[in-house]
């Protein structure tokens, strides 16, 4: 007859030789938890939520986690809200231009502050909302702001307004963001456009500020012209 008793000898051998498995069997069961988590989590629906991305330099988290606090302080119908950075500089544009082709495709995000490249590539594909009419309705308020290069015509041949220049935005620059070449979108898949657009006036309203002397005397001393100030050095 087979001996089946329990040892200790039998004990220590089976857990010399076995342990690979419970070590194996305990990292399936944590993934298995995590995959059913994110799988059945609740997320608030696209209309219930505001998401933010600003495409430039790395945005300080600090920054973003008061800016996600502040839209839910002004719209406490928002369930939630995002405020995501996507580094993308002309150093490092390739993962920065993944990161985005993903977002949009996926239709997430409803505001974005993009490079100007990104947006003059992009003003032209029905990718932005038309933002005309809240402008000329005064709804959206650019406080003076030219909004001329934010025009663009579609390939389906309208004319509209798609981006507001962030370039007079120079309180960006007390909080760690290079405003110059930005431009302020919102996407034209966004269930929360009118919602975006009080957003966009409540930032115009927080950052429009005269330009910082250093870049005003950068500018004197090297002759610098509008159209060459991506070159003055951010920091």
């Amino acid at each position: 007859m087979q001996d089946t008793r329990i040892t200790k000898d039998r004990i220590r051998n089976h857990f010399t030789y076995g342990l690979w498995k419970y070590a194996l069997l305990a990292v399936a069961a944590v993934l298995g938890w995590n995959l059913i988590f994110t799988s059945t989590a609740y997320r608030a629906p696209r209309d219930k939520r505001l998401d933010v991305y600003f495409v430039t330099h790395s945005v300080p988290e600090e920054l973003l986690s008061r800016l996600r606090g502040q839209i839910l302080s002004m719209f406490p119908e928002m369930e939630d809200a995002a405020c995501i950075s996507i580094i993308y500089t002309e150093e490092d544009s390739y993962y920065g231009n993944i990161q985005l082709s993903t977002y949009i495709g996926a239709g997430e995000g409803d505001v974005f502050l993009l490079a100007r490249e990104r947006f003059d590539a992009l003003k032209g594909t029905g990718a932005f909302a038309d933002l005309t009419g809240a402008i000329e309705s005064g709804l959206l308020d650019l406080r003076g702001i030219d909004a001329s290069r934010g025009a663009a015509t579609t390939e389906d041949g309208e004319r509209g307004i798609f981006g507001i220049p962030a370039e007079p935005l120079y309180g960006f620059w007390d909080q760690g963001i290079d405003n110059r070449n930005l431009v302020i979108c919102i996407m034209s898949y966004s269930a929360n456009q009118e919602t975006a657009i009080e957003f966009i006036n409540w930032l115009i309203g927080e950052t429009l500020a005269p330009k910082p002397e250093h870049l005003i005397e950068y500018e004197e001393k090297y002759s610098v012209g509008a159209q060459e100030i991506s070159d003055i050095p951010s920091y």
